[in-house]
């Protein structure tokens, strides 16, 4: 969940944009932000993902600039932050949505391209509370949400990983690393050397916690947390509406689907706190029991209410 960023990395990650699109040089322009777009226009994109160069374009070439807290790509759309900055919303020429999540600000990770191994079909569909399996070895194949976080800096990674039965750890089809149980940790070995080699200690509420290698005396602070159902709300038809620990709904993976997959956060709006799914607001009643959502009144029928 967005929580895993702390509010004072999440309010940074606009100064950062700016400072570094103030101090660009006519050096070879770096990645300054990473979006995971959820969109039916995918012109712009990069196998789902759109990525802020600090030239002022994005790694496909297109212009673009911070108006105020705005992210204005002319002609072809703007998006605004929410949440802090850790998502953004907008819309493309046209009145395509943008519905974005920023999963990597100020840094980058290394990986390679490998096959994507079949998953488990019931990988990132456990309820909250629960586990899979009471040892870690045997529950080790799952969904698991990778958050990597610099101290005192804006920098952050934030993606969506598989642990695979092969021993992989995989983002999409971006092989990250390999894994190996030490006693009763697990250690990745990253294909990035700012990471390396690094041990896993299993913490209560599937947790993975480990420390990366320093930067400028600060040391990376990594976690793994399983992804899992968080609440299912059901309307009077009879479907159900899934959203999970890692922000997502429908599905705990990313897909560029705007119309079944998409992501759930929480934004201030003036003083008030809003839940927003699919860009859109969701009316929560009943202590967050209820909600109403596309004009539809659904109720919780497992997990737990979203506050």
């Amino acid at each position: 969940m967005t929580g895993k960023i702390s509010k004072a990395t999440q309010t940074c990650i606009l100064l950062g944009i700016l400072l570094v699109c103030v101090t660009a040089t006519a050096e070879a322009a770096e990645p300054i932000c990473v979006w995971e777009v959820v969109t039916t226009y995918r012109k712009h994109l990069d196998d789902g993902r759109l990525t802020l160069m600090s030239d002022g374009k994005t790694d496909k070439g297109l212009p673009w600039t911070l108006i105020r807290d705005t992210v204005d790509f002319g002609q072809e759309g703007k998006a605004e932050p929410r949440a802090g900055g850790a998502f953004y919303k907008g819309n493309w020429v046209g009145g395509w949505n943008i519905d974005a999540r920023v999963i990597m600000n100020n840094a980058t990770i290394n990986s390679e391209y490998a096959a994507p191994e079949t998953m488990p079909k019931e990988a990132g569909q456990s309820m909250i509370g629960t586990k899979p399996s009471p040892g870690l070895q045997d529950s080790i194949v799952d969904v698991w949400e990778f958050v990597a976080v610099l101290p005192g800096t804006n920098s952050f990674i934030r993606l969506t990983c598989d642990f695979t039965p092969n021993g992989l750890v995989m983002d999409g089809d971006r092989k990250l690393g390999t894994y190996e149980f030490q006693k009763a940790a697990v250690a990745v070995n990253f294909i990035d050397p700012q990471f390396g080699r690094v041990v896993f200690a299993e913490k209560p509420d599937n947790v993975l916690s480990g420390k990366g290698q320093a930067v400028n005396r600060k040391r990376w602070e990594l976690q793994f947390t399983r992804v899992q159902r968080m609440a299912i709300y059901r309307s009077k038809d009879n479907k159900d509406l899934v959203l999970y620990t890692n922000n997502r709904a429908h599905a705990p993976r990313y897909t560029p689907d705007y119309k079944t997959t998409f992501n759930w956060y929480f934004t201030q709006v003036g003083r008030q706190k809003k839940l927003m799914i699919r860009g859109l607001e969701a009316v929560q009643a009943a202590g967050g029991r209820k909600i109403s959502w596309y004009d539809e009144d659904l109720v919780l029928v497992a997990g737990v209410p979203l506050r």
